[in-house]
């Protein structure tokens, strides 16, 4: 390159291809289906991203046609904040501390990693706000090559105003820089935009059709004949051919369909999220937004991968949309947050159509922990009492009470799920059944499930707000 960025501390880039791969090992599966499925990882991204890089290598990470690699990336990392970020309960959710050269060189590391991992003809959207987004345009072109640089889209979500006193301009918007290798998909992406019928620019014909228009262009004029057979021809005061546009009515409104260009001002921020898609991460993006994204730069059955998975944003919506995906994160909330998120999909909205449900089964993924990583010994303690109702032929599961080192007296107000394996094999919990915070408040903190579900040992998995786990083995006798 011409230039690059220099700043203390910047290793060698095959340092960074050195990094030690990450030990991966499998706690528990969801769904029904043969092998590992889709992947949630909980630990360091830099170690586990060498480890995927390994896979690819294996040719393990293989598209629906085929193709070995990641087809999309998008990470939306800390931004350098120097804030440590709390859920709606007040729980940990992770420290942005990393600041300065450090924090560029935090991610300069990982890009690099990923920039192997992207297929042929992949793609990779980085989410950052106005501090740093400037210097990492510079690291982005140093690692991925500035002819691969496509767009610096600005997401403008509003909304947030300004304070008199603050002497500046209000800041409003993310900056989300797109690189795509040669080939990458593109779909384009169309939005659409209600105006009041009679704004200049939109005009109604004799037969009551209202109606945009667009400049010739490069249509020939057998083109244009053909147009003007179907009335999409309009000729201004001075003679000048224009193109007809016919939109859609809905009452005192016209309904205009938009190409999306690099100004995204049509996706609110996460302050205004339907209480169906929140869940108490901080800093949650809309699902509106990775909808758009992964649409854009991927088909159906291809792999995404978001390696600061956060709320599981990104993962939920490749769900929906029928995309493979990865997702790693090192908090234990987020890990917590996207297992529930994802096990309670049904019945949330399609993001490509608000109207929709998403009722598909959920596919099945598996849940690796990285190094030595051990999500249920962290004091979590439970007091429960387990019995048999004959009549009805359950296995009754009452819990009494919880107990734990961040809990502070919360009692079972802290518990947020419980997840049953009904034959364990002393290895890898399966999921056979998950109750939510609110399904076991509504029983008064009863499980039942049939006794005919039992084949040899149980595994009872209690977790709590904060994400900490206690798994109880029991056997049947």
């Amino acid at each position: 390159m011409e230039y690059e960025l220099t700043y203390k501390d910047k290793e060698p880039e095959e340092a960074v291809l050195n990094t030690a791969p990450a030990r991966l090992r499998k706690v528990k599966a969801f769904g029904r289906g043969r092998g590992d499925g889709n992947l949630l990882i909980s630990g360091d991204n830099l170690g586990v991203l060498k480890t995927l890089l390994g896979m690819k290598e294996e040719n393990r990470l293989r598209n629906a046609d085929g193709s070995n690699g990641i087809r999309l990336i998008y990470i939306d990392p800390p931004f350098s904040t120097n804030l440590e970020f709390k859920g709606k309960k007040d729980q940990k959710a992770y420290r942005d501390k990393i600041i300065g050269a450090e924090f560029i060189e935090f991610l300069r590391k990982r890009l690099i990693l990923m920039r192997g991992l992207l297929s042929e003809d992949g793609s990779i959207f980085l989410h950052l706000d106005w501090k740093k987004a400037h210097y990492l345009k510079m690291v982005m072109d140093e690692v991925f090559g500035e002819e691969n640089f496509l767009n610096d889209i600005i997401w403008s979500y509003g909304g947030r105003g300004a304070k008199a006193i603050a002497g500046q301009f209000s800041r409003n918007h993310d900056i989300i820089l797109w690189y795509g290798r040669p080939g990458h998909i593109f779909n384009q992406q169309a939005f659409q935009r209600r105006v009041r019928k009679g704004e200049a620019g939109f005009t109604k014909d004799g037969e009551g059709r209202w109606f945009k228009t667009s400049p010739r262009g490069d249509y020939t004029d057998s083109s244009i004949e053909e147009l003007g057979k179907t009335g999409r021809i309009h000729r201004t005061r001075n003679g000048n051919l224009r193109i007809k546009y016919f939109l859609k009515e809905d009452g005192d409104y016209l309904i205009e369909d938009k190409l999306v260009g690099d100004v995204w001002d049509d996706i609110p921020d996460a302050m205004h999220l339907s209480d169906a898609e929140k869940t108490g991460y901080p800093t949650q993006k809309p699902e509106g937004l990775l909808a758009r994204i992964i649409r854009a730069a991927s088909d159906k059955g291809d792999i995404v991968l978001d390696a600061f998975a956060g709320a599981g944003t990104t993962l939920a919506v490749a769900e929906k949309l029928g995309r493979r995906w990865i997702g790693i994160d090192s908090g234990r909330l987020s890990i917590h947050t996207i297992e529930k998120r994802l096990l309670n999909l049904k019945g949330t909205k399609d993001p490509s159509a608000s109207q929709k449900k998403y009722s598909a089964p959920l596919r099945p993924f598996s849940v690796f922990e990285a190094g030595d990583i051990c999500t249920h010994a962290n004091g979590l303690n439970v007091k429960s009492a387990c019995s048999f109702d004959g009549k009805m032929g359950e296995c009754v599961i009452k819990i009494k009470g919880i107990e734990g080192p961040e809990l502070n007296g919360q009692g079972l107000d802290a518990l947020s799920s419980v997840m049953l394996d009904f034959d364990f094999n002393g290895e890898v919990f399966r999921c056979g059944r998950a109750y939510t915070a609110e399904e076991l408040k509504r029983s008064g903190y009863e499980v039942r499930f049939p006794a005919k579900k039992l084949k040899n040992e149980i595994m009872v998995v209690y977790s709590d707000i904060f994400g900490n786990e206690r798994w109880y083995l029991g056997k049947v006798e």
